[in-house]
């Protein structure tokens, strides 16, 4: 079966933004937790949550494995619902943008889960 390029870019974006957002807990980068509507939460927590799952989540969603998928699908509807509460909010483009991201992630997703078949294996 021929893999999708549109899923193995997803999972790259994955990976490149939880480097960027462990950069930016490391060099002091624009704080995350307002993005996320978390304003009581302390940002390096925020930032640091983030990156230990989509580095590691796009490595797996980018190598098909079957559970990758129901978590890319979790974050992006979760994601896909903070971003349409804020664009309400604030009708600022970086909410539209992650709104739209996500939509696309959910739908690329859904089209292309055939191609999730392979199981973590934790020790060989």
């Amino acid at each position: 079966m021929k893999l999708s390029k549109l899923v193995t870019f997803i999972g790259g974006f994955y990976i490149f933004g939880g480097i960027i957002v462990l950069l930016s807990l490391i060099f002091g980068g624009s704080p995350l937790n307002t993005v996320f509507d978390l304003s009581d939460t302390y940002d390096k927590i925020v930032k640091l949550f983030i990156a230990l799952i989509y580095i590691p989540l796009g490595f797996l969603y980018i190598n098909r494995v079957s559970f990758s998928k129901w978590l890319v699908l979790l974050l992006a509807i979760i994601f896909f619902c903070i971003s349409a509460d804020l664009t309400s909010k604030y009708r600022e483009q970086p909410y539209i943008g992650n709104m739209v991201y996500s939509l696309f992630v959910i739908l690329i997703t859904i089209w292309k889960r055939n191609e999730f078949k392979k199981k973590l294996k934790i020790f060989r």
